[in-house]
């Protein structure tokens, strides 16, 4: 009996420090990156099961870009949808860029992850800050023709997830 307690509390005290490592690493990048807001970050991590067995700050960046590649590929999923409604033609292009922005930003995230896991972490840089242009061109794409973008929301919850996934690793590179 003795062992159990002995068990469940190091099992707890764990636990503890895994949900500070993600707390405390999204205060920091929150304070030092004033568009990256803390509650998304931690309700963020708190929402990938695994986070909670994240043993470190690397962990966490591998993590983040996990989780940017897998809001890239929704908001990809949203675009193909909005392309298979849409008549308008010249409103389809533009869609279409928004499409291949994030086919190439998927890669890219792919790529960072695996950089991350390797301790390559300025390459791992290099592909999340070109990964990160994905929702800019998107809405680039529309602004420059005078057009409500339709995927506001994906592209912000995008641009989050992929800039902490930056920032983590711009921390780790310090």
């Amino acid at each position: 009996m003795k062992t159990f307690y002995y068990l469940l509390l190091i099992s707890l005290f764990i636990s503890l420090s895994n949900a500070s490592i993600v707390e405390e690493t999204c205060k920091n990048i929150s304070s030092s990156h004033p568009y990256i807001a803390y509650d998304f970050c931690v309700s963020s991590f708190k929402s990938y099961n695994a986070s909670s067995q994240a043993a470190n700050q690397r962990a966490l960046a591998i993590i983040a870009s996990r989780l940017a590649n897998s809001t890239a590929v929704k908001t990809q999923a949203r675009i193909q949808e909005l392309m298979e409604a849409e008549k308008n033609q010249p409103r389809k292009n533009r869609l279409d860029v928004c499409m291949e922005g994030y086919s190439l930003a998927i890669d890219d995230l792919r790529t960072a992850e695996q950089a991350i896991g390797a301790e390559r972490d300025t390459d791992a840089q290099i592909f999340l800050s070109a990964a990160l242009g994905a929702s800019s061109d998107c809405e680039d794409a529309f602004a420059e023709a005078e057009d409500a973008c339709p995927l506001e929301t994906e592209n912000g919850e995008y641009d989050q997830m992929a800039a902490i996934a930056l920032a983590i690793v711009a921390a780790l590179h310090r």
